[in-house]
């Protein structure tokens, strides 16, 4: 990968919690759901805002094994999702759900007020694809819901595959996976020095999720399949630093600290 010139180019890594259904169905059979939104990242913008109307599961049971969409009782709401980056959260709903049901499916219904800024603080209104009008639905969610237990859901949505822009006009089509907080690994470390304006890459097949790092040079990964990753840190190609690459490799639910800590790039002097 080569490297890309990204003083605003941001990460968006947002996480929103939601647990599901009526409190009226607190009870011995009620189980909880959360569900949590993350997302890897975005273009040459410094804001980019998402208006979310409605939030639904679909979900089977023993005794309707052929399911049925169950709507959430979210009231809806924009967000800047470059505001929350490695791990931070900002809760959407609490409510019970009842136990014993698969999530199967997550569907997100999004409303018209969606945007962009720009490094020049100009508003870009992103208009919905016409595929999404009805809302994006993310399959192969496979959650079990037991009684008394907290299950928590990961929605990742993928921004930089998610925005585009034909003849002028921008289109918001969320690129989104959904998976269990529990399912797969993770990636932890730290890149330094900051003035080299880091930002940090891994890929694994066909997947690839970005980072921005903290103000101490944190990076954070999660839910992630288990198997080789390569892990590309990218400096500003102004600052004179060296981009690196190396690969790692996690096992189911490992949590991968990357050593040493940090990870330093290597300066290379300009020529005269």
């Amino acid at each position: 990968m080569k490297a890309i010139s990204y003083k605003y180019y941001i990460l968006l890594t947002a996480l929103l919690i939601i647990t599901a259904c009526s409190k009226e169905d607190v009870s011995e059979n009620a189980a909880r759901l959360r569900i949590k939104l993350t997302d890897a990242t975005s273009l040459v913008f410094k804001e980019l805002h998402v208006d979310i109307n409605d939030i639904s599961v679909f979900a089977t049971d023993s005794t309707n094994i052929e399911g049925e969409w169950i709507p959430l009782e979210y009231s809806g709401g924009e967000y800047n999702l470059l505001t929350l980056m490695n791990g931070k959260t900002v809760q959407l709903v609490d409510q019970y759900f009842p136990s014993y049901k698969n999530i199967e499916k997550i569907k997100i219904q999004f409303g018209n007020n969606n945007r962009l800024v720009t490094v020049t603080d100009s508003p870009i209104p992103l208009q919905l694809s016409p595929e999404i009008i009805d809302g994006v639905v993310i399959d192969n969610v496979k959650a079990d819901l037991a009684t008394n237990v907290i299950s928590s859901l990961i929605i990742d949505i993928n921004a930089a595959l998610s925005i585009r822009e034909v003849n002028g006009n921008w289109f918001l089509k969320p690129a989104a996976r959904a998976f269990p907080e529990t399912h797969g690994g993770s990636i932890k470390g730290y890149v330094s020095p900051m003035e080299a304006n880091p930002y940090v890459a891994i890929i694994q097949d066909t997947d690839t999720f970005f980072t921005f790092p903290e103000a101490d040079g944190m990076f954070y990964f999660f839910g992630l399949n288990e198997g080789a990753w390569d892990i590309y840190l990218f400096a500003n190609p102004e600052s004179n630093y060296r981009d690196t690459v190396f690969t790692d490799t996690i096992s189911e639910g490992q949590k991968l600290e990357l050593t040493p800590r940090p990870l330093r790039l290597v300066f290379d002097a300009p020529s005269n």
